[in-house]
């Protein structure tokens, strides 16, 4: 306990504008003077308040976040999160695929086909998600 309540006088000591704090209102997730929201078509685009434009735009929350997080801390991950972004969408789409043809398909080999074609997408989808996970945490 004494040790917690240190690292919360360290943190008011510090200040919090060196931490990045994300704060959630209605549908947009602000991190310092960066903005996160979801359009009508389902992508997510990430804002500059200071320059009041957009910066990327992004298929998944994940990613929008992560270039947040991070240009809000001072690195420019933008190209190798859209990277990311785009490779996730890749195995998405396939995987909706993969298990639309392991359903409606009447011959057993093609079906077990898709489902190693499936269980590979799957496996590659969390990888990318972990390696978009270590640019938040």
């Amino acid at each position: 306990m004494k040790h917690i309540l240190e690292e919360l006088n360290s943190i008011i000591d510090t200040g919090l504008e060196h931490i990045t704090l994300p704060h959630k209102k209605g549908n947009s997730i602000r991190i310092k003077n960066y903005i996160v929201r979801q359009n009508s078509k389902g992508l997510h685009l990430v804002y500059d308040c200071t320059d009041n434009k957009r910066i990327a735009e992004t298929y998944f929350k994940t990613t929008a976040l992560a270039i947040a997080k991070n240009l809000a801390e001072g690195k420019n991950i933008i190209l190798q999160a859209l990277e990311l972004d785009s490779e996730l969408l890749k195995h998405y789409n396939d995987a909706l695929f993969f298990k639309k043809t392991i359903k409606t398909s009447k011959n057993e080999t093609v079906r077990e086909v898709r489902r190693n074609r499936l269980d590979i997408s799957m496996y590659k989808s969390k990888k990318i998600k972990k390696d978009l996970d270590q640019f938040i945490f």
